[in-house]
């Protein structure tokens, strides 16, 4: 079947499947070292390798005691 697929196609699905599945591994099995033997150089360097493959688009927002999302004053609307 891998003849059948395109270059392009290949690359696209690796990038799509392949790394983010490989950095969800690499969490869980930092976790898990953590879990046991408290934070190691092997579960820190697991969890950064998986931290670049993490995005971060707006699901990240530093909430305030208000409830309300912090706002810079650069970026406030008028």
């Amino acid at each position: 079947m891998k003849a059948f697929l395109t270059k392009r196609l290949r690359t696209w699905l690796l990038l799509t499947v392949a790394v983010p599945a490989g950095a969800a591994a690499a969490r869980a099995v930092a976790h898990r070292i953590e879990k046991r033997n408290g934070p190691t150089p092997v579960s820190r360097g697991l969890m950064s390798v998986s931290n670049l493959v993490v995005r971060r688009g707006g699901k990240s927002q530093d909430v305030s005691v208000g409830g309300q999302a912090e706002v810079s004053p650069g970026s406030r609307r008028r």
